[in-house]
């Protein structure tokens, strides 16, 4: 069996054939060649004020690929403001400031365990390679001004993989802290050769973009729609649960939008997640009008209907397929690269004694 920890990963790791086994595993979503099981959160308090311990699981299974995918991940959250704006924040609690993430892929066939790989660097780049996929069918051609509300690692994901479907113009990044924005633009125009400036307000980064995509922990709205030109296309990442209703857009983005794309219509319904459920309660939005991104991809559900048209994409959960699909490929990437730590399998089985 194959250990693979982060740097293993990012070695064989490619945002184009992520995108790739991405596209494939939700066309086969449409078709029902898929299996995938609902995110789970569940929740431990501790003795800390705004502190609080979660398991988070999901599965899924792309049958063609021969493997079964559980990802989990045990974490300590800070539901605490920062700013005076509700936050929910990972804080890295294991010894010497480490997380825990990890993505365990099973053989179909021989039922074993053939890796375990560090959830990480998937992790971060599957939501922006996701998020790209739909700005690839929702946005407009010609779309290349990006306004970016983050500074964080999601953030800069979906800039190097929003450079991929889209010819960026030009790019504003904000976030509140004034150093991470500005230090994010220098990496960003360093590193990726990509015309990125910081400024000091949501509103200027928003205001005339075509591309507008908030990558942020908030807990609240950090925009207001009414900002948004005709024919901008929005993503959104942040998802809430029962626990906490989470909202990164307002009702006036759901006021205006054309199409509204979800990543799991199912899951938004079943957990009331606030930026769907919320629009959906107040008359705004219906779940009719909603369409999951694997329908939008199998041609299944309507794109952009016109030019002025605003499209927004929720990226509102993480699902066991796109680790089934994005894992698998990289597990038989570091397998042909000579990458990663073997492990003996025996360890990981076991004989049943009558």
């Amino acid at each position: 069996m194959l250990l693979l920890d982060n740097d293993d990963v990012s070695r064989v790791f490619d945002l184009g054939r992520c995108m790739g086994a991405l596209e494939q595993a939700y066309a086969a979503q449409a078709r029902g060649e898929a299996v995938v099981r609902l995110r789970t959160q569940t929740y431990v308090p501790l003795p800390e004020p705004d502190l609080i311990y979660c398991l988070k699981t999901m599965e899924g299974a792309l049958p063609g690929t021969g493997y079964m995918v559980l990802r989990i991940t045990s974490d300590v959250i800070n539901e605490g403001a920062v700013n005076g704006v509700p936050r929910r924040e990972k804080l890295p609690r294991g010894p010497g400031g480490t997380y825990c993430g990890l993505i365990m892929l099973f053989s179909l066939r021989e039922l074993m365990p053939v890796a375990i790989l560090h959830d990480g660097y998937i992790q971060v780049n599957r939501v922006a390679c996701t998020s790209a996929l739909a700005t690839r069918l929702l946005a407009r051609e010609d779309a290349g001004d990006l306004a970016l509300l983050g500074a964080g690692g999601q953030a800069w994901a979906h800039l190097k993989a929003t450079a991929i479907v889209r010819s960026l113009r030009r790019v504003r990044v904000y976030s509140p802290t004034p150093a991470n924005r500005t230090a994010f633009a220098a990496r960003a125009r360093e590193a990726l050769g990509i015309p990125v400036e910081a400024t000091d307000t949501a509103r200027a980064a928003i205001e005339g973009a075509d591309l507008v995509i908030a990558a942020t922990n908030s807990s609240e709205p950090i925009f207001d729609g009414a900002w948004l030109r005709p024919g901008a296309h929005v993503v959104s990442i942040v998802s809430g649960d029962e626990r906490l209703t989470r909202r990164e857009l307002d009702d006036e983005v759901f006021r205006r939008a054309g199409r509204v794309v979800v990543h799991s219509k199912e899951q938004a319904m079943t957990q009331q997640q606030g930026d769907l459920a919320g629009p959906v309660a107040a008359g705004i939005l219906t779940w009719e009008r909603m369409y999951d991104l694997s329908e939008l991809i199998a041609g299944e559900a309507p794109g952009r209907a016109g030019r002025d048209d605003i499209t927004v994409f929720k990226n509102n959960v993480g699902l066991g397929l796109q680790f089934a699909a994005v894992a698998s490929r990289v597990y038989e990437d570091a397998k042909r690269a000579g990458v990663g730590r073997e492990l003996p399998t025996e360890w990981f089985l076991e004989h049943m004694k009558p």
